[in-house]
């Protein structure tokens, strides 16, 4: 059969034509996902969660039409969509949208990964939150034992995890079982942010509440001191949490000596004067 080389070259022009019009829509699809994505995180400033779950469906969509589901944007896809469903406090999608992120992530990146530790951290404070207390123990363990072997102690992930089940403790009123976590969150803490980050004042604040309540007033009281001394650095005087915080304070010193807060507020007076 000949063929003439005109049209030879008309086919070959046309199949080049038609690959790059498949090859120009997929990157008008990448682009148009990264545009959704731009604009979901646009409306979570504006905590208008509704529209955020949308565009990030959208992204999702065609993320799974160009990658696969076993991609690591389209995992990060469904990881938006779990969080955003998580803020709408719709609990189900969110569980749902993890339980496929979990898997996606443990199948592209084993099941020791950081994502997959974060998709634990999430999920256990989801059935937290839900009183699935047997679940969130599970997943709140899990996370943490990740990050310790892979990660160590002195990094922030690995204190995040200490104090997420220290306060699963505390909230069972298993006060002893939370000290010895929040007591290594705040180390940890302390080493890499020094005393004037909020996440160090929250670990003081959650062993003050640790020690309120197993009746060592006086660790509490020096604990929350230095709660609220980090927060009125960092905070503005109205703020609600540093508000509470000076509420909580007036509880703990009925219960400390006179003698003994003197002590204590001439230490921390020194003590800032050495800074």
């Amino acid at each position: 059969m000949h063929i003439s080389l005109n049209k030879t070259t008309t086919l070959y022009q046309n199949t080049l034509n038609y690959s790059f019009f498949i090859e120009e829509n997929k990157l008008f699809k990448k682009n148009s996902a990264e545009e959704y994505n731009t604009l979901a995180l646009l409306y979570k400033e504006k905590k208008l969660t509704k529209k955020v779950i949308d565009y990030y469906e959208k992204a999702l969509k065609i993320r799974i039409s160009i990658f696969g589901s076993l991609h690591k944007k389209t995992v990060l896809s469904y990881m938006n969509l779990a969080e955003a469903y998580c803020d709408d406090a719709n609990f189900l999608k969110s569980l749902h949208y993890y339980k496929i992120s979990l898997e996606l992530s443990q199948g592209l990146l084993g099941k020791d990964s950081q994502q997959v530790a974060s998709i634990y951290s999430a999920l256990a404070n989801i059935y937290f939150s839900e009183e699935n207390f047997t679940e969130a123990f599970k997943f709140y363990t899990q996370a943490l034992n990740i990050r310790q072997n892979f990660l160590g102690e002195l990094h922030p992930l690995t204190a995040k995890s200490q104090h997420e089940l220290g306060y699963f403790y505390a909230a069972l009123e298993e006060y002893s079982l939370a000290l010895p976590l929040f007591e290594r969150a705040l180390e940890t803490r302390v080493e890499l942010y020094r005393l004037s980050h909020p996440d160090t004042a929250k670990s003081y604040n959650s062993l003050a509440m640790c020690h309120y309540h197993l009746f060592n007033y006086e660790f509490a009281y020096k604990y929350l001191m230095e709660a609220i001394r980090i927060k009125e650095l960092i905070l503005p005087k109205s703020d609600e949490r540093l508000q509470i915080c000076k509420q909580n304070l007036v509880k703990i010193e009925k219960h400390i000596p006179l003698n003994m807060k003197s002590t204590f507020l001439k230490s921390l007076l020194q003590w800032l004067k050495n800074l």
